[in-house]
């Protein structure tokens, strides 16, 4: 069974493929980011890719639909550290057939890969997935709200403390007050909770 892992952390992309090894799997390639994956998905046709969804600037979930619109036969298996269930459902509605968080232990890993190696066609998941309610009231300051709605716009720190007439290092401690409270890792995360939950106005 042929796997290609697809994580931004060498230190994980490492650890993944010596324990898919160690198990007798396949392990043809890795890659860092979204267009390595999809060249070594046409070279090497793997049945199973393991995918993350922050790929530093690119998307795990962005992937999967690009390979399933180019008609790619192989498996998506998403691992990532977010583990809310907007964020599963993304990755279902973009075609991967599992879901597994970081935290999961990694017997669950290898039963949802031998589920899968064995004809499994069913949806699996593995983590304890936090449940979001859309629209939820995530505290955010009026200041903050100001902050996030300049997100999309992808101007830095320095441009949004010069809009708002604040220092670049008030936006910082802002923004990292808005990725706490919307539980994101970055600013494409935040823009897209914050748009789902009607947060973002313009």
């Amino acid at each position: 069974m042929k796997i290609l892992i697809v994580d931004d952390h060498a230190l994980i992309r490492a650890g993944l493929a010596n324990l898919l090894t160690q198990h007798k799997y396949d392990v043809v390639a890795e890659a860092a980011t979204s267009s390595q994956a999809s060249a070594l998905i046409n070279t090497h046709k793997p049945e199973i890719v393991l995918v993350d969804i922050n790929l530093g600037t690119s998307s795990g979930i962005d992937l999967i639909k690009e390979m399933r619109q180019l008609g790619s036969r192989s498996k998506f298996v998403v691992l990532t550290m977010q583990d809310d269930n907007q964020t599963l459902e993304s990755a279902k509605e973009a075609g991967a057939i599992a879901f597994i968080t970081k935290s999961a232990p990694t017997e669950s890993l290898l039963e949802i890969l031998h589920a899968i190696t064995t004809g499994s066609d069913k949806f699996l998941k593995a983590g304890k997935i936090n449940q979001i309610t859309p629209n939820k009231d995530f505290d955010l300051t009026p200041r903050e709200l100001e902050v996030l709605n300049l997100l999309p716009t992808g101007a830095t720190a320095n441009a949004i403390g010069a809009l708002l007439f604040l220092t670049e290092a008030t936006i910082k401690t802002h923004l990292a007050n808005i990725y706490r409270k919307l539980a994101a890792n970055n600013r494409a995360q935040a823009v897209s909770i914050a748009i789902e939950n009607k947060l973002i106005t313009n």
